[in-house]
């Protein structure tokens, strides 16, 4: 049901562009292909950060990781529909199950509806492993992972804006996307459901400074979890509402902060025993959460690079059926000392708790920085050879887990192939 439902609002898009064409057949029209593949050869002293309570076993892991990419679009003065097609052959030599055939296809489109309006839909549907929608690809997420387990994504989003004057402007966005997790022995993953509804409001005083109230609303459910009498139903309600603003601080400099309010509800509906009718009845428990939130960025542009630091907390939803709460700082810095030579160093730190609980044994700390360094031998071609430290420590039993990574990529993007007035 849920595929053909996104087949259905996919064949309705499409459907409208080929109006639209039909309509204005006077602008100017192209398809066009772009095509890219990569070839990363990774070494990973702990691939799964594994703590330390696993000493006995190799927790190293080599990798080869092939990435084939393709970007299918027609685009015009009105609308720009683009398909980014990538599949991933990962191939490891270690003592766990790594291997694994993931794909990614997204939809992206705009469309130019009147000089006021626009619309947009973007879809995905994404197959790929725990170790990299919990652990994070290029250690970005920071999941509670012992276990490989096959995980599929697919998500709907329809976006639409309006400008009330040159100064002035609506947004509003809608997202469903439901994520399925295979069997584990080690892990409990539960299947879940994200409807996310937001709206905002921009005011542009000026050209350096703007301002933003915006609404949200989000709907997290694990529906039947459990068998029998472990049966269990969670529903998470979240609304926030935040209010921000953005400033050009001097040619180089620039600044944004957010701030607002979130109101979390979650409800778990159980079975419980009834001693009376020696039955089991279904009880829902409610808890009700306050929190803050933000975001503070700051960028700063050079010559012959940039550099950003920024420090945020939010809410997420994750594999294991809970919500998290995340302070992050992310630090960023970008050098470009030839055309061909380029140095990159990013690093973040997690402070990870569960929403709605002081203390469930589950809290930790995340860290990772990632130098790298690229040469482009021409627009084309390009080699880039990097470094990963990632260090996660857990609340229980003080437990750590640290990794070293070292890998070399290689990326070969051709020439864009397209074709005018079709």
């Amino acid at each position: 049901m849920k595929y053909s439902f996104f087949k259905k609002q996919l064949g309705f898009y499409l459907s409208l562009v080929s109006l639209a064409e039909s309509v204005d057949s006077v602008v100017a029209k192209e398809i066009y292909f772009k095509p890219s593949i990569s070839i990363q050869a990774e070494y990973d002293d702990n691939k799964m950060l594994k703590t330390d309570r696993f000493n006995t076993i190799d927790k190293s892991a080599y990798g080869i990781i092939t990435r084939v990419n393709a970007i299918v679009g027609v685009r015009s003065d009105r609308y720009d529909v683009a398909i980014d097609n990538q599949f991933i052959l990962n191939r490891y030599k270690s003592d766990f199950d790594l291997d694994s055939d993931d794909f990614n296809f997204n939809l992206s489109s705009d469309y130019q509806l009147t000089e006021k309006h626009q619309f947009g839909l973007s879809a995905s549907f994404k197959r790929d492993t725990t170790l990299t929608s919990e652990l994070g690809d290029l250690g970005l997420g920071t999941g509670l992972v012992q276990d490989n387990v096959m995980h599929e994504q697919w998500s709907i989003a329809p976006t639409w804006s309006y400008s009330l004057s040159n100064t002035q402007f609506i947004q509003a966005s809608y997202e469903h996307s439901e994520h399925m997790y295979a069997e584990s022995k080690l892990n409990s993953f539960a299947d879940y459901t994200i409807d996310m509804f937001s709206t905002s409001f921009t005011q542009q005083w000026t050209p350096l400074w703007s301002n933003f109230l915006s609404f949200s609303a989000m709907s997290f459910k694990i529906p039947e979890r459990g068998e029998g009498i472990f049966e269990t139903d969670t529903e998470t309600t979240e609304y926030s509402i935040y209010i921000g603003s953005q400033y050009q601080l001097s040619p180089t400099w620039s600044a944004s902060v957010t701030v607002g309010e979130r109101f979390t509800t979650t409800e778990i509906t159980f079975q419980q025993p009834n001693f009376n009718t020696l039955t089991f009845d279904k009880v829902t428990t409610s808890t009700d959460v306050q929190g803050f939130v933000f975001s503070f960025d700051l960028d700063k542009q050079f010559e012959v690079g940039n550099a950003n630091i920024s420090y945020s907390r939010s809410t997420n939803p994750q594999g294991r059926g809970q919500l998290e709460v995340r302070d992050t700082v992310n630090a960023n810095f970008n050098h470009r000392f030839t055309q061909k030579l380029n140095l990159s160093l990013n690093s973040s730190f997690n402070k990870i708790t569960i929403s709605g609980r002081e203390d469930d044994n589950n809290g930790r700390t995340y860290f990772d920085i990632r130098p790298t360094i690229r040469w482009s031998f021409d627009k084309q071609l390009n080699l880039t050879a990097g470094y990963r430290y990632r260090a996660q420590s857990y609340e229980r039993d003080d437990e750590e887990a640290v990794s070293n990574s070292v890998t070399l990529n290689f990326n070969y993007r051709w020439d864009k192939v397209s074709t005018q007035q079709y």
